[in-house]
């Protein structure tokens, strides 16, 4: 009933056409980019107690998040609070509904499905991403593998799939939801029971309670478009939630040193099968800093790193975030970064 699945687009060698793709910095953001063509209806309506409900309502497409943090914007600039997102969605473009669900995260604010509503495919990410979750009896909440446009599935898709399902598990989604999710064919949908939406924390209700709104005192927007201090260090063996926090931190000073979108790259290498996700800032003495998160094949994270560049950006300083060992990288002659013995 329901044909839409977590659609990738391509960029050919020599085509100039835009492209988007998710990735994975131990939170999974996306990146998304071409022209804004919003085709799910987002809009605002008003709550209690000054309080608004952001809806997405349809096909998502590219733009779809822009529109939602617009509407975060409005709403605050108002001086009204965030009750929740209400998804009505059948899927759409993979990358832009990675996108939602990182404004949705990073925002923290709550996710609900009415009853009767669906939220499948890449609607589920920006389901998985609210704090708290709610679904009303009724609500039909799916998953299943991404295709290309065509609804094939590909060796691309595959790995599209593959980082959707890292992303899933940031997002705190179980692993047995998230097998069934790499396990079902692009062309099929696994519905959630209501022992799943358990296991993933979501409560069951007509409507969330009034009470949730204010646990993050409405979706500050300044969570996502600045930064009031430096970027933490990295510290010895932290723990997940910690990398989470700073990768916040990172993309929240990156996106307000770059015209409100953080610098995010992905370099994926053929001999290696490994895949770098990376997201760039400046720090206060005007050297650069970065974040990367390497990848093997399978979407596993195989490495986790902070670096500092000297003046020059021919040298780094680099902290492993898991070990706490430190190194120096140095730029060879092709441009590339190796690390140098001490």
């Amino acid at each position: 009933m329901f044909a839409t699945g977590w659609v990738i687009e391509q960029q050919r060698a020599g085509d100039t056409m835009k492209f988007a793709c998710a990735i994975s910095l131990g939170i999974a953001v996306a990146i998304c980019v071409g022209a804004p063509a919003s085709s799910a209806s987002i809009k605002t309506v008003a709550g209690k107690d000054r309080r608004v409900v952001i809806q997405i309502l349809g096909q998502i497409e590219l733009g779809d998040a822009d529109a939602l943090v617009d509407a975060l914007r409005q709403a605050i600039a108002a001086g009204k609070l965030i009750q929740h997102v209400q998804l009505h969605s059948a899927g759409g473009k993979l990358g832009e509904g990675a996108k939602l669900a990182a404004t949705i995260m990073l925002a923290k604010i709550s996710t609900f499905v009415g009853p009767g509503a669906v939220c499948a495919s890449a609607c589920f990410l920006a389901f998985a991403a609210g704090d708290p979750k709610f679904a009303a009896p009724g609500a039909l909440i799916g998953v299943h593998k991404a295709s290309e446009k065509d609804g094939r599935e590909t060796a691309l898709s595959g790995a599209a799939t593959r980082s959707m399902a890292s992303f899933a598990k940031e997002l705190g989604v179980p692993s047995g939801i998230v097998a069934r999710m790499v396990s079902t064919p692009a062309t099929q949908i696994m519905w959630l029971t209501p022992q799943d939406l358990r296991s993933m924390g979501v409560a069951q209700a007509k409507q969330p309670p009034e009470s949730t709104a204010t646990a993050n005192e409405g979706a500050r927007l300044g969570d996502l478009e600045s930064a009031t201090s430096l970027v933490p260090k990295p510290a010895p063996a932290p723990n997940r939630s910690s990398w989470n926090e700073f990768i916040e931190q990172t993309l929240a000073l990156s996106a307000a040193q770059n015209q409100g979108r953080a610098a995010l790259s992905r370099l994926c290498k053929a001999d290696s099968k490994e895949c770098l996700m990376e997201v760039s800032y400046s720090l206060k003495d005007g050297r650069k800093g970065i974040a990367t998160v390497a990848q093997d094949g399978y979407g596993n994270i195989t490495r986790r790193e902070v670096c500092e560049s000297d003046a020059s950006e021919n040298a780094r300083e680099c902290t492993d975030w898991d070990t706490g060992a430190k190194y120096r990288d140095m730029k060879n002659t092709n441009g590339d970064w190796v690390q140098t013995l001490e």
